[in-house]
């Protein structure tokens, strides 16, 4: 059987901390002072498992002090409390094996992809309703994504999970030299400046074109053309303010309504485009400003045809004046 062992204070300085699957834990130098702290970070880590101290074995909530060593026994791997970042890597392995899951083993980079998308867009959602226990969920569905694609990877000799951790890390820390380097960053503003330097260089980009070309077309359009134009912005191809980017939005406006039918779509493009840049010039977000407003016209719509079905009103053919009406007593009694 394989042992960990780890002191104290390395156990307790260790921001993160797992134990090799089908491994031992022995932690030493427990002392009176650090026992509280060590009890509640091992509860974290591997939940309330049995441990022997001073020949005594119990269930580690039940111990109330130690001195000394604490040794917790390997633990059958269906029978942990709690897991670790590696044991997800094993579990995606093992749904991949010869006897594993059908379904696993028959997926490709390229059969789940639209699942990040998806996963990504759930985890926003729960965010947006700051609703804590789905986001930890969701989280870790956006997480098995990239795990799954690492351990597919490895099976067909692209790459391993070692390899996305170890380039996420250097990447991590090059865009950092204000933090990891001897650049100084006084606030957000110039620290995401930094970041932003560090991403040119490390993506060997020397104009705006280039940055504005590597933005993934997978993108919703609103979250490219934000970010196409800020790029344009960063060598000052940009207007002084909104205001001046809504003049273009009305000029745009024209152009659409007055445009042939086979020139509508090129022309509300643009028409869109001009609005994403207002937007941008009063820092909002379009996508969130987008969802925001179908939110919101989802619930006012709903109540209109509440108030339809209550006054006995076919809402088919009430028109537009008497339903215009309906909505505007809803933004009323908001």
């Amino acid at each position: 059987m394989d042992q960990y062992t780890v002191s104290a204070e390395s156990l307790l300085s260790r921001r993160a901390f797992s134990v090799p699957d089908g491994a031992a834990l022995k932690v030493t130098g427990v002392t009176k002072e650090n026992f509280d702290e060590i009890k509640a970070k091992t509860l974290h880590i591997l939940g309330d498992v049995l441990c022997v101290t001073g020949g005594e074995e119990r269930l580690l909530s039940e111990l109330t002090s130690a001195e000394g060593d604490i040794f917790f026994p390997a633990t059958d791997f269906l029978a942990k409390k709690r897991f670790g970042f590696y044991d997800l890597i094993y579990i995606i392995h093992r749904l991949r094996d010869e006897d594993g899951c059908e379904w696993d083993k028959a997926q490709t980079h390229e059969s789940i992809r639209s699942n990040a998308v998806e996963e990504a867009y759930e985890l926003v959602d729960a965010i947006n309703h700051k609703d804590i226990e789905n986001m930890r969920e969701e989280t870790g569905d956006v997480i098995l994504q990239g795990a799954f694609h690492a351990v597919m990877a490895e099976g067909y000799g692209e790459y391993d999970i070692s390899d996305v951790i170890s380039e996420l890390c250097k990447k991590l820390i090059f865009r950092h030299p204000h933090v990891f380097g001897s650049i100084k960053a006084k606030n957000a503003e110039e620290a995401l400046a930094a970041w932003e330097q560090a991403k040119m260089a490390e993506k060997k980009q020397r104009s705006a074109s280039q940055r504005m070309t590597h933005v993934a077309e997978t993108l919703p359009q609103s979250m490219r053309a934000a970010k196409v134009q800020k790029y344009a912005a960063s060598v000052a191809f940009d207007f002084d303010s909104a205001e001046q980017a809504a003049e273009k939005v009305r000029e745009e406006l024209e152009e659409f309504l007055s445009a042939a039918p086979e020139d509508a779509e090129m022309e509300g493009g643009d028409l869109l485009f001009a609005a994403i840049n207002t937007l941008r010039k009063r820092k909002v977000d379009p996508e969130m400003a987008l969802l925001r407003s179908n939110e919101k016209f989802i619930g006012r719509f709903a109540a209109v045809e509440r108030k339809v079905a209550e006054r006995g009103i076919d809402m088919k053919t009430a028109g537009l004046d008497m339903l215009e009406t309906l909505y505007q007593e809803v933004k009323r009694e908001e």
